[in-house]
């Protein structure tokens, strides 16, 4: 493979990568359109020399960014997560279409920090829209923060006195099909989630309640002082960590158009070293994921890697990001 064909092999990698058309890309090089065609197909008669010098500055300054989990593979997790959302889904599509108010529906999903739940649960919001208000709960967080948060949610003023707030909130909800969703509700006492389950109780709409342990600790050791949120349960879905089949799924994703790059081999072998070095923790292998992109992009270092994933750079990336 000579000079020209391997700058134009990276180029179509990136290009493929980023999504973006190749007059996208000459434009951004400073070339024509049709001289990047003609450069790709070996038939430019002009300084090619200094062209294909072009593309591969242009490349150098695109190849340093850290590439990040923007997706949702389709994990045990995110599969359990949507099955709870869709549970409390049709129920509330049931109120709505018969005007039914009874006892609030709550989902709760447990599961460790750093498994994946954020993630499914916003790829949720994102395929349904309107309908998923989208809450994360944080550490004081009382009533009188958390009715603001769904005001604005709900894009209404969310400066008014709050029974105001609240009653305003429970007219826009009413009948809905709406689904609150609370992220880390571990930082929310009971009183102040059963503060928003009174508002879903008064409105048809579901309630999403997702955390840790800590979250299931606090609702099943106050049965009696709060028996209802207990009570309002329609299902509990516990979560465990990431499977070896779930840190495929993600890998073969994240490697996307490079995929047809790797040996089945290879895949297999950095699958498992993903999965052992990541404990369970989707968030852990986010990381490592982004540390060995950085480091396989890096000046030299896509020389001799072409921008795909090896073992030796995954077990230095590890290093980098370990604290045991």
């Amino acid at each position: 493979m000579n000079d020209r064909e391997k700058t134009i092999e990276k180029l179509e990698r990136f290009a493929q990568n980023k999504g973006l058309s190749y007059s996208k890309i000459a434009n951004m090089i400073g070339i024509g359109g049709s001289t990047l065609s003609e450069i790709r197909k070996g038939t430019y008669k002009g300084q090619m020399e200094e062209y294909l010098m072009k593309i591969e500055d242009f490349l150098e300054r695109h190849k340093s960014g850290m590439k990040r989990i923007t997706f949702s593979a389709n994990t045990e997790v995110k599969r359990k997560i949507f099955f709870a959302i869709d549970t409390i889904k049709k129920y509330v599509a049931s109120n709505a279409a018969n005007e039914i108010l009874g006892s609030a529906k709550i989902a709760y999903i447990i599961g460790r920090a750093g498994i994946g739940k954020t993630h499914s649960l916003q790829e949720y919001r994102r395929i349904y829209g309107a309908k998923i208000l989208f809450i994360t709960a944080e550490n004081g967080d009382n009533a009188t923060v958390m009715m603001r948060k769904i005001a604005r949610e709900l894009k209404m003023d969310h400066k008014k006195r709050v029974y105001d707030l609240k009653e305003e909130i429970k007219t826009r909800l009413k009948f809905t099909e709406t689904i609150i969703i609370i992220d880390e509700s571990e930082h929310l006492t009971a009183k102040v989630i059963d503060n928003i389950r009174a508002i879903v109780d008064q409105t048809g709409i579901g309630l999403v309640l997702s955390g840790t342990e800590k979250l299931r600790h606090q609702i099943t050791g106050l049965r009696g002082e709060y028996e209802y949120l207990y009570s309002r349960a329609v299902i509990w879905m516990l979560l465990s960590e990431l499977k070896i089949e779930d840190v495929d799924a993600i890998f073969r994703k994240f490697i996307n158009d490079d995929l047809h790059y790797y040996k089945e081999e290879q895949i297999v072998k950095i699958v498992s070293y993903l999965y052992k070095e990541s404990k369970g923790s989707a968030r852990i292998l986010e990381n490592l994921l982004g540390m060995v992109t950085l480091l396989i992009n890096e000046g030299e270092n896509f020389e001799k890697t072409g921008g795909l994933i090896n073992m030796d750079y995954l077990k230095a990336a590890s290093r980098m990001i370990s604290t045991i």
